[in-house]
């Protein structure tokens, strides 16, 4: 039997808590770094973007107007960018970096736990 190599953290850095239930999303080599993938986990819609090695899973539409961020390549690191209005979001943390060119909308996003067991990624979406 192999060993289990895994880490666990939410996308702002704090302990997780043991009762979050995680599924498979994809595996580590899938998602080159400065990528981010759309991925169907447990029935949820997931992003997952993989920042220098470091794999951050949020919320595949945009929270403006649903456009897919899921697929697109991240800018400056860890910045992604919805072509519909160039809102721009922090992948690690979700946070709204630049509003909307159009109406100032500036929400953040909505980021999952995640970790890695098995160079496979997982995700809670509870």
């Amino acid at each position: 039997m192999l060993p289990v190599r895994w880490y666990e953290r939410t996308n702002d850095g704090e302990e997780m808590g043991d009762d979050l239930e995680y599924y498979d999303a994809a595996p580590t080599d899938w998602i080159e770094p400065g990528e981010t993938a759309r991925l169907d986990v447990d029935g949820w819609p997931v992003a997952i973007a993989n920042v220098d090695g470091e794999f951050y899973a949020f919320q595949t539409l945009c929270p403006h107007q649903g456009t897919n961020l899921g697929g697109l390549r991240l800018e400056e690191g860890c910045i992604i960018t919805c072509p519909q209005h160039g809102s721009r979001y922090d992948v690690t943390t979700g946070a709204c970096v630049k509003p909307s060119n159009e109406d100032g909308f500036d929400q953040d996003m909505v980021t999952y736990p995640l970790r890695v067991v098995d160079d496979v990624i997982q995700v809670a979406v509870d």
